[in-house]
């Protein structure tokens, strides 16, 4: 049977882990998304993607299936 100073020890664990995991979400998201805004170029790339994928006119293909 677990004892309450038991539980007790594992929310704290629980806790501690918690926070760990925002701190390396925070690192992992700075890193790939990174925090610089986009410039014009980007935006406009992007918008016409959207446009693109919406209208069904933008195909996925796996990598494996790309001639090189």
């Amino acid at each position: 049977m677990t004892s309450r100073q038991d539980l007790k020890d594992i929310v704290d664990e629980i806790r501690a882990l918690r926070s760990k995991i925002d701190k390396l979400e925070n690192i992992v998201e700075k890193r790939l998304v990174g925090e610089a805004r986009p410039d014009a170029y980007e935006k406009k790339a992007v918008s016409e993607f959207e446009k693109r994928r919406k209208a069904g006119r933008t195909k996925f293909v796996p990598l494996s299936e790309i001639d090189e």
